[in-house]
């Protein structure tokens, strides 16, 4: 039997390759700082801040991760970073307070909304992510869009409207624009893992609201908790989880049924929540009361409440599903909490004056 040896060089350049595609690091705006801290997810530490504009609050990524684009709240541009040189390229100049954003699936167009409008209307920037330009500006009823996310094939983008108590449909090739009357102050959006249906949390009307995809129609209304915000569909596409920032607890809605079946207490304004990979846990910020809850999905009960830094705002499951990371929206931290034995495995500071979010990059 003849044993065949890869040359030595060959093995090392093998292993540069493989380390290079695990390699990842995380980008987090802060919004007092104007900056984007990019953190070493290995060390824990910060490796640079990238200067913004002012305000950042927001950061949408491209697929291939390498391009970000970053809202700017409080002077109406978009900038845009070199994530593997980690340096500011381009800034946009867009409408007021820019907010949310999403990039299309294909990578080629960034859809920014605002939380301010003119004449009673509110602009959706599309930007094309190659040229840095604004190709064009769409004007939606009111005077705040809180969120935006695309359907998977990418041909509608799903807008809550917070002003106008909607989800606007935008078709992301004649932008003409659809209104679907939903409850007032839609706030969060989130899509089922088929791209069938889209959820919004309308936080003044105290409801979810369930739409098909399909035929862009209301099909149910559910009465949830007060002042429902954060919002998410379990892996399985079985269950939706609702925040209630009003009555500090968790609304569990059947999907099938789309009813209310578990009301889960946490603790003090609960916020966004994220699942792990198999489902088998959720996480819910409480941000005002400094601590995360973890989920157990199958009996609908907490089964650990862990300490995080001030405000805790936007969380993130790392990619091999082990750490979950948490913006401390009013400090200059970020928590880490390993899933595995769920407690907190480290915090990182001086990350930068109110972290918002944490976003995977390259």
């Amino acid at each position: 039997m003849k044993t065949y040896r890869l040359p030595l060089l060959l093995i090392i350049i093998a292993f540069a390759f493989a380390s290079s595609a695990l390699a990842q690091s995380l980008f987090v705006p802060t919004r007092y700082s104007a900056g984007v801290a990019v953190i070493d997810p290995f060390t824990n530490q910060v490796l640079t801040q990238i200067p913004v504009g002012t305000f950042p609050i927001r950061l949408a990524m491209t697929p291939n991760r390498l391009k970000a684009f970053v809202s700017n709240g409080a002077d109406g541009t978009i900038s845009v970073l070199d994530t593997v040189a980690r340096t500011n390229i381009a800034t946009i100049p867009v409408g007021q307070r820019p907010g949310e954003s999403a990039i299309t699936p294909d990578g080629g167009r960034l859809f920014v909304v605002h939380q301010s409008g003119v004449n009673r209307t509110c602009p959706v920037d599309i930007i094309d992510t190659a040229t840095n330009q604004v190709i064009t500006t769409v004007f939606i009823p009111g005077h705040w869009a809180k969120d935006i996310l695309f359907t998977p094939d990418g041909r509608s983008a799903y807008i809550a409207n917070f002003s106008a108590g909607e989800v606007d449909v935008m078709d992301t090739t004649t932008y003409q624009v659809t209104s679907i009357p939903t409850g007032a102050g839609s706030r969060r959006l989130c899509i089922s893992p088929a791209g069938d249906r889209v959820y919004v949390a309308n936080n003044n009307a105290r409801s979810v609201s369930a739409i098909d995809t399909a035929t862009q129609q209301l099909i149910a209304t559910i009465p949830v908790g007060q002042a429902p915000e954060g919002i998410g569909v379990t892996p399985n596409n079985e269950e939706l989880y609702v925040t209630n920032q009003g009555d500090n607890t968790v609304s569990v809605i059947d999907t099938t049924t789309l009813t209310v079946i578990a009301t889960i207490p946490t603790e003090d304004h609960p916020q966004r929540v994220v699942f792990t990979r198999n489902g088998a846990e959720a996480f819910v910020e409480n941000g005002y009361s400094d601590t995360v809850s973890a989920i157990d999905t199958a009996t609908h009960t907490v089964i650990a409440t862990l300490p995080t830094g001030h405000n805790p705002f936007e969380m993130l499951i790392s990619p091999n599903g082990k750490k979950l990371y948490v913006a401390n929206a009013s400090d200059t931290t970020v928590t880490v909490i390993d899933i595995p034995s769920l407690t907190v495995s480290d915090t990182i500071a001086d990350v930068g004056a109110h972290p918002f979010e944490v976003v995977v990059g390259p």
